[in-house]
């Protein structure tokens, strides 16, 4: 997920606040810099000084594409749908809805950038080379969904928060070390951008429809 949590309001006003493509940018584009390009570069400047292919990392399409492809959509849908309802249920009411535009430019980074991302450095990079030097794929495990769920905290998110993106990598490495060799991230990259989408950018929007319903008599007919 995005180590990025975006603000809210402590809880939903007669005006509901909102998230635009101009919010999104303040805070995407530092965190391009200060976290995506870390986190892609370790694992590229590894594969150049120990001569890996780029299989080593994940970085190959794998061969029953349609299947993973499948995989990928399939579960990522059902677990943007538990990331929504467990934002709304354990995380609490707090949201900041997101223009239509919004939605999109997340969803886009969420898929295309920030997932694939973390999925190159916590389970194509630390799983594969923790996997490598203990010879047991349950260190790796361990390790790169323990790594990646507490760097979650480097971004301020309440431990109610980080307990769901622990859940989260779970289902990543798992997904990830139960693959025939050589494994390949596309399914979980899939399965990564999706969950993201829904518990920081959908989560929104399904918090602010059921703020909506609870006070629709108050809610101004423009803001719906």
């Amino acid at each position: 997920m995005s180590l990025v949590e975006t603000p809210k309001q402590s809880s939903a006003p007669a005006t509901y606040p909102r998230s635009t493509v101009v919010t999104t940018w303040r805070w995407l584009w530092p965190d391009v810099l200060i976290r995506i390009v870390p986190l892609s570069g370790i694992p590229l400047l590894w594969l150049i000084f120990s001569h890996q292919p780029p299989a080593a990392l994940g970085l190959s399409l794998p061969a029953a594409l349609g299947m993973q492809l499948a995989l990928g959509l399939g579960l990522g849908s059902l677990m943007a749908l538990l990331a929504m309802l467990y934002r709304c249920l354990i995380v609490g009411p707090r949201f900041q809805r997101p223009t239509p535009g919004d939605h999109l430019l997340q969803a886009l980074y969420y898929l295309l950038i920030n997932a694939p991302a973390e999925e190159v450095f916590f389970r194509g990079f630390l799983l594969h080379v923790v996997w490598q030097w203990t010879g047991w794929s349950s260190w790796g495990w361990l390790i790169s969904t323990l790594v990646y769920t507490l760097y979650h905290r480097l971004g301020g998110w309440n431990w109610r928060s980080i307990a769901g993106v622990g859940l989260a990598g779970m289902v990543f490495s798992t997904l990830y070390v139960l693959q025939p060799t050589p494994p390949s991230l596309l399914s979980v990259v899939l399965v990564h951008g999706l969950t993201t989408c829904g518990f920081l950018s959908w989560g929104d929007e399904f918090l602010y429809q059921r703020w909506r319903r609870r006070h629709s008599q108050n809610l101004p007919a423009s803001k719906g």
